[in-house]
């Protein structure tokens, strides 16, 4: 069966894609591995419904605080299938258009970044540049301060209801959906905010805080 789901939506204007991931730990350099990918595209900074979601076999342990963020365990995703037998597929849907993620930085380390690019090399696959990928949590953290960067944060200061995320915890392909509710609008806060600071277009080195799960 296709982990794409398609709907007849048609939209003009640039494609990009929002992505979010859960792992099974927070670095690469400690062997931990991704267990869900979602991809959501947009059009036009319009959602077409057209989304990859899979979960994967990490082919390791899921330590017992990390389900508690996200609620995958070894049970979920033992029979899933491992990365290298989608990374072709999710690949080719990324291409070569913008990925749109949310994810603190540590020294250099971006979790979604570090985490995709290593199980695509793992699998033999062609790694996603640095130049396409779009990290919005920097432009959280400018205009609105680091505490206030969170999704959490950012929707509702944006009046995007979280309640299916209160309720039910982290999931990738929710979070992707709820980062694209508001990227149009905190794109064009972040342009103006450029506008009126022009050290914006240089942004600070990022304090040293882990990442997200």
């Amino acid at each position: 069966m296709s982990i794409l789901k398609i709907f007849d939506k048609k939209s003009q204007g640039p494609r990009e894609l929002v992505l979010d991931v859960e792992s099974t730990g927070l670095f690469t350099s400690e062997g931990h591995r991704v267990v869900e990918v979602a991809i959501v595209e947009m059009v036009g900074k319009k959602p077409t419904g057209r989304e990859l979601h899979v979960y994967i076999n990490p082919d390791r342990h899921i330590p017992e605080e990390v389900v508690k963020i996200h609620g995958i365990d070894d049970a979920r995703v033992k029979d899933e299938p491992k990365f290298d037998k989608l990374a072709k597929q999710i690949r080719d849907f990324i291409g070569d258009d913008q990925i749109i993620i949310t994810c603190r930085t540590t020294n250099d380390y971006t979790l979604d970044i570090n985490m995709m690019n290593m199980e695509f090399q793992k699998a033999g696959v062609k790694e996603v540049p640095e130049t396409q990928w779009t990290n919005v949590r920097r432009w959280s953290e400018q205009m609105f301060g680091e505490k206030a960067a969170t999704l959490d944060k950012v929707l509702d200061r944006y009046g995007v209801s979280r309640k299916e995320r209160d309720d039910n915890g982290h999931g990738a392909l929710l979070d992707a959906r709820l980062l694209g509710a508001i990227y149009p609008n905190l794109q064009a806060d972040y342009d103006k905010h450029k506008a009126a600071t022009p050290a914006a277009a240089s942004p600070a080195k990022p304090k040293d805080v882990p990442p997200k799960v």
